[in-house]
């Protein structure tokens, strides 16, 4: 006579659960369940994930699942047999969590989440598996797992287990040379969503490790490093690459326990030029002025970002803003800054108004700063460097451009520009300097302008007098008539 197999349903599956908790005779009866997980039948799927998380969850939170028994009797041998499944059990469900049904890939994540949290009735959080859940949350295209993610990382041990997870994910996935880079945006607003502002404040960072929280913290630090360095090698889209530099400095660099690590990625940043080489500024001069970094070519590279293109990008105000800071130091040599003012007034003759603007203000803050530039603009008509400019506007080299014996004859032309208030900013600019530097005005575009020169003229621009009436009352507007 053959027997015919029993049909799996979810109520079986319920009852098989309830049956191996309320006997430990019947926990052969998981290995049917882990079986189940991962069948064509998703709703068994789901019952069996679910089982399983009850019967788990129930074990977890008694202590005999944790403890280990001396000798090799009959419970220890039980005990390794319940941990060994266990762990079979979890991998199982966290594989389906790259399922491409929503609901089967939340009920197995929720899954993963509850027995974490098991876990740690009695041990620490286990950075093995919970490595394993950032792993298939990240490549799940299920997009709402990483934000229920992100809502568990509060305490310091889920920081810094989900800092070494990324940290992981990130070098398998160097190794196995992946270049999806929607994969690595998803990697970098999870990461970026990882607050660890706490671990350095100075009750963390002056005192020395006394307890667990202290000591996490501590481990925080060092693997926020390395997470970040080994984030950055994967393959990036140019506007991910952008986004990264232009928050470096703010969020990552000043909570970095060796900023330095991030010389080469910076350096070699900053050496592509153009959008990038300009983004990766602010994050290379915080190395050098804070972190004793030594990089004698920074002036010179900079020289060379100046083209007339960079004006009209929509990082001028931001680079603008770098570049007032970058040579403020009245340290710099007057040829250098010399070499900086000629450029930024050649390459204005090429640029919309509201950057000429902002250039001849910079100009100006830097004549004031640096009181041995002032010849460039007061040289008189019959000067030699006014009637045959020595400036060598193809010199790449800062030194070697002559910049320090030219004048600023550009600011003539720039006087004749068609916008009305050009003349108003070049005479500030001429003016007798009292040593109290001007506003940029980094925010101003062409709107700006109008505005305020319609306040200037202190009334309405002329109009028509008379109303015009309908063109078909005038005697031309007969011959439209049909």
């Amino acid at each position: 006579m053959v027997t015919m197999p029993t049909m799996v349903t979810v109520q079986s599956i319920s009852e098989m659960a309830d049956q191996i908790i309320s006997d430990p005779a019947n926990t052969n009866k998981i290995l049917e369940l882990v079986e189940e997980v991962g069948g064509e039948d998703d709703l068994i799927t789901i019952a069996a994930v679910r089982g399983l998380t009850k019967v788990f969850e129930h074990m977890l939170t008694n202590s005999w699942m944790h403890s280990v028994v001396p000798g090799d009797d009959d419970v220890a041998t039980y005990r390794t047999w319940m941990r060994e499944t266990y762990h079979t059990t979890y991998t199982t469900i966290a594989a389906s969590v790259l399922s491409s049904n929503v609901t089967v890939s939340t009920t197995a994540f929720n899954a993963c989440k509850t027995l974490l949290s098991a876990e740690c009735v009695f041990v620490k959080l286990n950075l093995p598996r919970c490595a394993e859940l950032i792993s298939v949350v990240l490549r799940s295209t299920n997009e709402g797992l990483v934000g229920m993610l992100q809502s568990e990382i509060i305490d310091l041990d889920w920081k810094f287990c989900t800092l070494k997870g990324i940290s992981l994910f990130a070098s398998k996935c160097c190794v196995d040379k992946n270049r999806d880079t929607d994969l690595t945006k998803k990697v970098f607003m999870f990461l970026k969503s990882v607050d660890v502002s706490e671990c350095f404040s100075a009750e963390h960072v002056n005192k020395k490790a006394k307890n667990e929280a202290e000591k996490t913290s501590f481990n925080i630090r060092k693997t926020f490093n390395s997470t970040w360095i080994q984030f950055l090698k994967m393959s990036k889209s140019t506007e991910l690459y952008h986004e990264i530099l232009t928050d470096l400095h703010q969020t990552v660099i000043p909570f970095m326990k060796n900023p330095k690590l991030l010389i080469d990625f910076l350096v070699d940043s900053y050496d592509l030029g153009g959008t990038t080489g300009l983004l990766a500024l602010n994050s290379l001069f915080l190395l050098i002025t804070q972190h004793n970094l030594d990089y004698p070519s920074f002036y010179p590279k900079l020289y060379r970002m100046l083209t007339p293109d960079l004006y009209h990008t929509e990082y001028v105000p931001r680079f603008f803003a770098m570049l007032d800071t970058f040579l403020k130091s009245p340290l710099l040599p007057a040829y250098l800054v010399a070499a900086f003012i000629k450029k930024l007034i050649r390459n204005a003759l090429q640029a919309p108004p509201p950057i000429i603007m902002l250039t001849i203000r910079l100009v100006t803050n830097l004549l004031k700063i640096h009181p041995s530039t002032k010849r460039l603009v007061h040289r008189g008509p019959n000067h030699q460097a006014v009637r045959s400019d020595p400036y060598n506007p193809d010199e790449l080299d800062p030194t070697k451009c002559n910049a320090l014996e030219s004048s600023l004859w550009e600011l003539e032309v720039l006087t004749e520009h068609y916008c009305p208030g050009m003349s108003t900013v070049i005479n500030t600019l001429r003016k007798p300097t009292d040593g109290v530097c001007v506003e940029l005005g980094l925010g101003k575009g062409y709107e700006a302008i109008y505005k305020e020169y319609l306040k200037m003229w202190g009334s309405e621009p002329p109009l028509e007098f008379n109303e015009p009436g309908k063109y078909e009352d005038t005697a031309m507007g007969e011959m439209f008539v049909l």
